[in-house]
């Protein structure tokens, strides 16, 4: 069954900050929180992601800086990143979708993307 989990975050700085925050592969190592990474800011870029009993990889499908970008995974695993302006800021979107039956491993899926989130928000907001 294909699953949708959509996280959201009104973040206090300009676009093409979070933009930054978002894409720039040390910064990406920080967010995401992988073990390993390795992120090529392309269309068609690898992204690479190990952790200590598990790795995945992908690539990046979709480039429109400083807007959105998305990364394809395994079949039927995608995910997209927006960077939408609004009044005070930036509107950051997160959008995974993933082809998966058991509703534990969609919990964790979504508790993954709101913890990055945060950590993209507090990154671009100047958290160290």
């Amino acid at each position: 069954m294909i699953r949708k989990v959509l996280v959201e975050e009104n973040v206090h700085c300009p676009a093409q900050r979070l933009w930054l925050i978002m894409t720039m592969p040390a910064e990406v190592k920080r967010w995401f929180g992988a073990g390993e990474c390795s992120f090529e800011p392309r269309l068609g870029g690898e992204v690479r992601f190990r952790w200590t009993t598990a790795s995945t990889k992908g690539s990046v499908v979709l480039w429109a800086p400083p807007t959105i970008f998305a990364v394809q995974f395994q079949p039927g695993s995608r995910v997209e990143f927006w960077c939408d302006p609004i009044e005070d800021g930036t509107r950051l979107v997160i959008s995974s979708t993933v082809e998966m039956d058991d509703p534990h491993a969609l919990s964790e899926m979504l508790n993954t993307w709101v913890s990055c989130a945060r950590r993209i928000k507090d990154r671009a907001e100047g958290a160290k």
